[in-house]
């Protein structure tokens, strides 16, 4: 009876570690499709033309566009890490 138990088990196992492996190679594809379509995109290609083919961005995080930072980071002696906006100097 013993037996019988622990091989489901084993069989239970088995399978968890099987879907594991499949997620975390779906997360890989899912990965390399979104670099696929944001160089689709760099190349040329417009969000609708690769949506009549059939292709759609994936909802997640979207890559941040670059902005300028006007702000600073000073380190005061006291270790504590503060910022500042710059701003122009009136006179």
């Amino acid at each position: 009876m013993m037996k019988d138990r622990r091989d489901t088990v084993k069989t239970l196992a088995k399978l968890d570690d099987e879907k594991a492996t499949l997620q975390a190679k779906i997360s890989k594809i899912e990965k390399q499709e979104s670099d696929a379509y944001e160089l689709a995109l760099a190349s040329g290609w417009s969000q609708s033309e690769l949506k009549k083919m059939g292709f759609t961005r994936k909802t997640g995080p979207r890559r941040a566009k670059k902005t300028k930072d006007d702000s600073t980071t000073i380190t005061p002696n006291n270790g504590q890490e503060a910022s500042a906006q710059t701003t122009p100097q009136r006179e």
